[in-house]
C-alpha cells in the first residue's frame, strides 16, 4: 500500500510542475482547428425552359479563401446549351443560354469550383421544351365582353417574341365608352406552355383606367392549330375581366413594313354610338387605295360600303377622296380614316389595323367621330381589284355570322351558290335567335334559293343577293369577296343586323364521314345561361378536339362564362357526334350533337350543324337548339 501512494503522490506532484509551467508564459500549446469545407451553392433554376431562350444562374462559393469563383459546364455536352462566360467570380450571375434545338435528353448544369476542381454543384435534371411562340411579331384580335358594363368590346394588337420573352408591343381596345390605345409592356407579359399543352399569353398593358383586363393585365388562352405553319392560335379571353374569341398569328415582317395598296374587302361587327345610342350595327365593303394622289390615298373611286344599324339599312355609302390610309408603324400598326360623301350618317371613321400578312389587316376602331365600338377584318384584293364581274362570284361559300335581331343575340351559318349563267342562287341556311329557331331548323339545315344576285358596276367585288329564301324567312345579303378565296358578309335586313366571314367551299361531291378525320382547333362563342335571351351571359372556348371520320371527335377547350361562378374553367371535356344521314351531307353539312358547351345544363347533349369548307374537315358549327346560342370553327391551319 506505502509503495502505490508514493507512485501517485509522484504522479500529482509532475502534473502541478506541469501547470506551473504553461502559466509562467514559457511554453505556448498550439490548438490547429480544421478550415471549413469548399462548398459551391446553385441558385434556383426551373425544372423546364423553352428552347433558344435565356436564363440567369448564380454560384456562390462558401469558404474559398483563394475566391477562385466558378468554371460553368452543362451535359449532354455539345447540345446542353452555352454560357454567356465560361467562369464568373462567386456570387456574379451567368445567363444560361437553352439549346436551339431539343436534345434527346434532360439538361444538367454544373458549376465547379477554380480553387478546387474535385467541388461543385449541380441541378436537377432540366428539361427543354418547345418555345411557346417562336421569335418574331404576332398579331391578335378579340371580340366579346366586358364585365365592367356588360359592352360588347373589340380588341386588337401586336406584339414582339424574342427568346421566348415578350419585349414589347401595343394595342387598341374599344367598348361601349372607351376608345384606347396602349403599349404593351415587357414587364409582366409573358408566353408559355401550360400543362394541358394549350398556349397561354399575359399581356401587361399601359392602361390605368381599370377598363383593360385585370389593373391593365389581359390573361389569354390558345389553342395553337395543329397544321399551322405561322403559329396561327385560337385564342379566348381567360381571365374575369372579360370572355372573349378571337386569333393570334405569326406577322410577316415585309408586309407589315409595307403601306396598304389597292382594294380591300373588309366587315365591322359591333355597336354604332353615335347615330342609334349602343345599338348593334354592321357595316362591309370595299375600300380602294389607289394612291392617286400620293401614297395612302383613297380617292373614293372603287370604294363603297353597306351599313345595317339597328336594322336601319345605308346600301351603296360612298367615300370622299379625303380618305386616307397611314404608313405602318414597327409593329405594322395602320390607320384607315374613313371620310363618307354621307356625313350626316358617318361621321369620320377611323380604324386602326394591325397587318398581319399580305392578305389580312385585323380592324378595331379607334378615336373618332363616329363614336362607335367596331371591329372586323380586311382582306386585301391585289391584283383582283376592280376586275370582279358576276362569274367572279360563281363558286360556293361556307359564311359564319353573328349579331342580333329584336328577340336578342342572332347566329346563322349558309352555304350559298350564285350561278353565274342563270344568276340564280342555292345553298341552304341554319340560324337561331333562340325563339325563331322553330320546326325544320331544330333537325336539318334548311335549303335557300333567290333568283338573282348581282354586282356594283365597278366591279369593286360588293355582291349582292336579294330575298334569299328558306321558304319561311327572306334575306338580303351582301357579299365582299377578295378574290383569294375569302367572303365576307352582312345582311341588309329590317329585322336583324348580322355580319361575319368564311371562305369558298372546296370538295363538293366527295364528302363523307371520312373527311371529318383529323386534328383540329376548336374555337366557338355564344350565350348561354338564362332562361330568357335577354338575360345570357356570353360564352367562349378554344382548345384541340380530334375526329375520327367515323361519326365522333373529343377533345377539350379551355372555357369563359361571363359572369358565372368561374368564370374561367380550364380544360372542360367535350365529345361530339356527326352524322351524313342527312340529304345535305354530300354538300357538306353533316347533323350532329356537341356535348360539353352547355353551362344551361352542363349534362346537356345540344344539336349542332357543320357546314364543311373543305374535304379536310374544317367547318362552321351552329347550334340548333333552343339550349343555348353557340357558333363554333373547326380548323386545321
Amino acid at each position: 500500500m506505502t509503495f502505490r501512494k508514493s507512485i501517485l503522490l509522484a504522479t500529482g506532484l509532475s502534473m502541478i510542475a506541469a501547470l506551473l509551467a504553461c502559466s509562467s508564459g514559457t511554453t505556448t500549446p498550439v490548438i490547429t482547428v480544421p478550415p471549413a469545407a469548399l462548398v459551391v451553392i446553385l441558385s434556383s433554376f426551373p425544372s423546364s425552359v423553352t428552347i433558344s431562350s435565356q436564363r440567369p444562374i448564380t454560384a456562390t462559393v462558401n469558404n474559398d479563401s483563394a475566391n477562385g469563383g466558378v468554371t460553368w459546364s452543362c451535359a449532354p455536352a455539345g447540345s446542353c446549351g452555352t454560357f454567356s462566360a465560361p467562369t464568373s467570380a462567386s456570387g456574379t450571375p451567368v445567363t444560361y443560354f437553352a439549346p436551339t434545338v431539343i436534345p434527346t435528353s434532360t439538361v444538367v448544369i454544373t458549376a465547379t469550383s477554380v480553387t478546387n476542381t474535385a467541388i461543385s454543384a449541380s441541378t436537377a435534371p432540366i428539361a427543354i421544351i418547345p418555345a411557346a411562340l417562336a421569335d418574331g411579331n404576332y398579331v391578335f384580335s378579340l371580340a366579346g365582353t366586358n364585365v365592367i358594363d356588360g359592352s360588347s368590346y373589340h380588341v386588337a394588337g401586336a406584339f414582339t417574341v424574342a427568346l421566348g420573352l415578350i419585349t414589347g408591343g401595343e394595342q387598341d381596345f374599344v367598348d361601349d365608352v372607351n376608345e384606347l390605345s396602349d403599349a404593351i409592356n415587357a414587364t409582366g407579359s409573358s408566353t408559355s406552355i401550360n400543362s394541358d399543352g394549350n398556349l397561354q399569353i399575359v399581356l401587361a398593358t399601359a392602361d390605368t383606367t381599370g377598363v383593360v383586363g385585370v389593373a391593365g393585365v389581359e390573361t389569354l388562352d390558345g389553342t395553337l392549330l395543329p397544321a399551322s405553319t405561322t403559329g396561327r392560335t385560337f385564342l379566348v379571353e381567360f381571365d374575369p375581366s372579360a370572355t372573349a374569341s378571337g386569333e393570334l398569328d405569326m406577322q410577316n415582317a415585309t408586309a407589315a413594313a409595307a403601306t396598304p395598296s389597292l382594294g380591300y374587302a373588309f366587315v365591322l361587327n359591333g355597336l354604332d354610338q353615335f347615330a342609334e345610342g349602343s345599338a348593334p350595327e354592321a357595316i362591309g365593303g370595299i375600300i380602294n387605295v389607289d394612291n392617286l394622289a400620293g401614297t395612302g390615298t383613297i380617292s373614293g373611286t372603287g370604294s363603297i360600303f353597306d351599313a345595317n344599324d339597328d336594322m336601319a339599312l345605308f346600301p351603296g355609302e360612298t367615300l370622299a377622296n379625303t380618305s386616307i390610309v397611314s404608313a405602318p408603324d414597327p409593329f405594322g400598326r395602320v390607320t384607315f380614316t374613313l371620310d363618307a360623301t354621307d356625313t350626316v350618317d358617318f361621321p369620320e371613321i377611323i380604324l386602326a389595323g394591325y397587318i398581319v400578312d399580305a392578305i389580312h389587316i385585323r380592324l378595331v376602331e379607334t378615336s373618332d367621330t363616329y363614336a362607335g365600338a367596331l371591329g372586323g377584318v380586311a382582306l386585301s384584293q391585289g391584283a383582283n381589284t376592280g376586275l370582279f364581274t358576276l362569274a367572279s362570284a360563281s363558286n360556293t361559300y361556307v359564311v359564319g355570322l353573328s349579331g342580333a335581331d329584336a328577340n336578342g343575340m342572332f347566329q346563322a351559318v349558309s352555304q350559298i351558290t350564285p350561278n353565274s349563267t342563270t344568276t340564280a342562287v342555292t345553298g341552304f341556311v341554319d340560324f337561331n335567335d333562340l325563339v325563331n329557331s322553330t320546326g325544320s331548323e331544330l333537325i336539318s339545315p334548311d335549303p335557300v334559293t333567290a333568283a338573282a344576285y348581282s354586282v356594283d358596276a365597278a366591279g369593286a367585288g360588293d355582291f349582292t343577293i336579294t330575298d334569299l329564301t328558306d321558304g319561311t324567312n327572306a334575306y338580303n345579303v351582301q357579299l365582299y369577296l377578295d378574290g383569294n378565296g375569302n367572303a365576307l358578309a352582312i345582311a341588309l335586313d329590317s329585322t336583324d343586323v348580322l355580319g361575319g366571314a368564311g371562305s369558298m367551299q372546296s370538295g363538293a361531291g366527295t364528302f363523307s364521314a371520312g373527311s371529318f378525320n383529323l386534328a383540329y382547333g376548336l374555337n366557338a362563342t355564344g350565350w348561354g345561361g338564362s332562361a330568357t335571351p335577354s338575360g345570357n351571359n356570353e360564352l367562349d372556348v378554344a382548345g384541340p378536339v380530334t375526329a375520327d371520320g367515323v361519326g365522333t371527335f373529343g377533345g377539350y377547350v379551355d372555357f369563359n362564362w361571363l359572369n358565372s361562378p368561374g368564370p374561367t374553367y380550364p380544360d372542360v371535356g367535350v365529345f361530339g357526334q356527326f352524322s351524313t344521314a342527312d340529304a345535305a351531307s354530300v354538300n357538306g353539312i353533316f347533323t350532329g350533337t356537341i356535348a360539353g358547351l352547355d353551362v344551361t345544363i352542363n349534362t346537356n347533349t345540344d344539336a349542332f350543324n357543320y357546314y364543311l369548307i373543305d374535304a379536310i374537315g374544317d367547318n362552321i358549327a351552329i347550334e340548333t337548339d333552343l339550349n343555348q346560342l353557340t357558333l363554333g370553327v373547326f380548323a386545321q391551319q
